[in-house]
């Protein structure tokens, strides 16, 4: 009799206990159950939801959530820059999932102090992908996929890293943007992508996550690659003219934006694919 009531007791604590986890920002995140009903501010958390098979649950997401094919169904509410608080009420969500470096903060701020669990992201290394999944795993009832997951990306970068660390340090410039030159530092993830394949950021130093540089600056610095993120196939860059001047087309190389830029499990793709094209 002891014994059973012990147990009762223990699958009471179990089955009532809060599902927990802390965000990027440092704020608890409390459910009673797994969340049901999901509204998504980021194109990048849309994917980590339908990589842990709970894409179904997302009520509403934002402009430019288009992996997988599945997630261009799912009702836009405006983009990771602009979103309202009554849009988002309107949908009646268990879990508001958001990015902090998106124009959003406003929105998930206001929504944090109605009452809404909003969980909020921001990985600042690559390592960071493995712990979001797994956090949201948690979140949303999949704890032991959201490990697997987790696990396996960490291993995959480990193999990357093992696999590139003999590589010749080619100079890379890598362009996020055609209307600037605008690049990214080493403490950027495309910057730690660029380290994982032993290559050499040219503007690594720079204090800016994501500095605007001169043509001159890029001209001065030499590199041997310059890598230009490409928002759709057979893109070309409105520099591309200027760096054939140069005699540099050979050097240029296009990657897909959404698999280098994107903070989500695909970037393991992405830096692997990255790696392929500096070392043509």
């Amino acid at each position: 009799m002891k014994t059973t009531l012990v147990l009762c007791l223990f699958w009471s604590v179990t089955l009532f206990a809060d599902i927990r986890v802390v965000d990027d920002s440092g704020t608890a995140v409390v459910l009673a159950e797994p969340a049901g009903k999901i509204v998504s501010l980021s194109p990048h958390l849309t994917e980590l939801l339908f990589s842990l098979g709970v894409g179904d649950r997302i009520e509403a997401t934002v402009d430019f959530s288009d992996y997988p094919e599945a997630a261009l169904k799912i009702p836009r509410l405006g983009n990771a820059f602009s979103v309202s608080v009554e849009a988002v009420i309107e949908q009646s969500p268990d879990l508001i999932v958001a990015w902090m470096t998106g124009g959003n903060h406003r929105t998930f701020e206001q929504l944090r102090a109605l009452g809404y669990p909003v969980f909020v992201n921001e990985a600042s290394s690559l390592v960071d992908i493995a712990a979001a999944v797994q956090q949201l795993g948690v979140l949303v009832g999949k704890p032991r996929r959201g490990r697997e997951l987790a696990e396996d990306f960490k291993v995959g970068l480990e193999r990357l890293k093992q696999s590139n660390r003999d590589a010749d340090s080619p100079k890379v410039f890598f362009q996020i943007s055609d209307a600037q030159l605008y690049t990214v530092n080493s403490q950027h993830l495309i910057g730690q992508a660029i380290e994982i394949c032993g290559a050499e950021n040219i503007f690594s130093d720079v204090e800016f996550f994501v500095p605007m540089v001169s043509y001159e600056s890029v001209v001065e610095r030499n590199p041997d690659f310059l890598v230009v993120s490409s928002p759709y196939p057979e893109y070309k860059s409105v520099w591309n003219e200027r760096w054939e001047n140069l005699g540099w087309s050979g050097r240029v190389r296009t990657i897909d934006a959404s698999l280098i830029t994107r903070p989500s499990l695909r970037m393991l793709e992405g830096i692997k694919v990255l790696c392929e094209t500096i070392g043509q």
